[in-house]
């Protein structure tokens, strides 16, 4: 997990990290048992935090037409989005080639929990906040506001401190 790596950095400028997922807290700690995160994790199988911060859910159309990015989009649009998000891929995938792939070389299977995890929230989106003290939201990234190509994109360490300290 990179933010782990970035969790030191920020730390050393006054600011705490904390992770949410949306697994259910037993999946997540057999997850978590086998690839430690070095961040304070709060499991969140409904994906309400996402909600309350404004992370968008794209909702899957029909009808191209009708898409309107980040909250709708049809199979075909995802299809065609080519991805390597931590550079493990051979090359860049779709995203569901890209899931696969790596699930196998994880050697990875997904559970009946995990299905439903996917069913429920597969197009969630990712957000990044940087929060005071008080709870004022000072600073964010939301996966893929802007365009659907920036899918699994997200700040690195310099963009994420830069911000930090700009606070």
């Amino acid at each position: 997990m990179q933010l782990g790596i970035t969790q030191d950095k920020l730390k050393a400028v006054g600011v705490e990290t904390v992770a949410v997922v949306n697994t259910p807290l037993e999946r997540a700690r057999l997850y978590f048992k086998y690839r430690p995160a070095r961040v304070l994790l709060a499991a969140d199988p409904e994906a309400e935090t996402h909600r309350a911060f404004g992370v968008p859910a794209c909702v899957i159309v029909e009808d191209e037409s009708a898409t309107s990015w980040p909250q709708s989009a049809t199979m075909g649009q995802l299809r065609a989005v080519e991805m390597n998000p931590t550079g493990e891929l051979p090359a860049p995938q779709n995203p569901f080639v890209a899931m696969e792939t790596l699930n196998k070389q994880d050697g990875f299977e997904p559970t009946e929990t995990d299905n439903h995890i996917a069913a429920a929230h597969w197009t969630q989106m990712a957000g990044h906040f940087l929060i005071d003290r008080g709870g004022t939201v000072r600073w964010l990234q939301i996966e893929a506001a802007e365009r659907i190509g920036d899918l699994s994109k997200f700040p690195d360490d310099e963009e994420i401190l830069r911000a930090a300290r700009g606070l």
